[in-house]
């Protein structure tokens, strides 16, 4: 027998050329850079972050404008209805909540008809003339019936409810007419 039909031993020659031997270790990736965030992103940030700001400030004023008007509600449903001075407790209310609103000298001096004419401006155009008519009964001998003052509650309430700012152009003008 020859020993040249035999296997030989790999050498260390032969095992540079096998396959496993050639892979090299694994190399992990760069480690990450101490640099900040690009400036783009900072911009955009800072972007985000003042306009929820002003959209934070945007509502508490606008909670803060209509604070009057949600206290009146309430101290409105806290009357009672049966009172003989509902009407003069109503009256009172919607004065003294238009004058949170607007300069008192301008706004004090409304009475009567003037008054239920400004009082009208301010609510929907088919419950216009009522409240004045109402708000007028009070000062007569019979006053009010049942039904008429759940009707001047229900006016009142349509009234503070509206969110139409009292600043608004044409009650200034109204104000402005009655004045001269």
């Amino acid at each position: 027998m020859t020993t040249s039909n035999l296997p030989m031993p790999p050498t260390t020659a032969d095992a540079s050329a096998s396959p496993l031997a050639q892979l090299n270790d694994i190399q992990l990736p760069d480690p990450i850079s101490a640099m900040p965030i690009a400036p783009g992103y900072w911009i955009i940030a800072a972007l985000i972050i003042a306009i929820a700001i002003w959209f934070a400030y945007r509502i508490y004023k606008q909670y803060q404008y209509h604070a009057p008007r949600k206290k009146a509600l309430s101290l409105l449903d806290q009357y009672d209805i049966n009172d003989d001075n509902f009407a003069a407790q109503v009256n009172s209310l919607l004065k003294r909540t238009a004058m949170t609103y607007l300069p008192r000298e301008s706004l004090a001096k409304l009475n009567g008809q003037p008054w239920f004419d400004w009082l009208d401006s301010r609510l929907p155009s088919k419950q216009q003339h009522v409240i004045g008519e109402l708000l007028f009964k009070r000062h007569q001998a019979n006053g009010l019936t049942a039904d008429e003052k759940q009707q001047l509650a229900l006016l009142a309430k349509i009234w503070l409810s509206n969110k139409k700012p009292f600043s608004d152009p044409s009650l200034t003008t109204y104000l402005h007419t009655q004045e001269a």
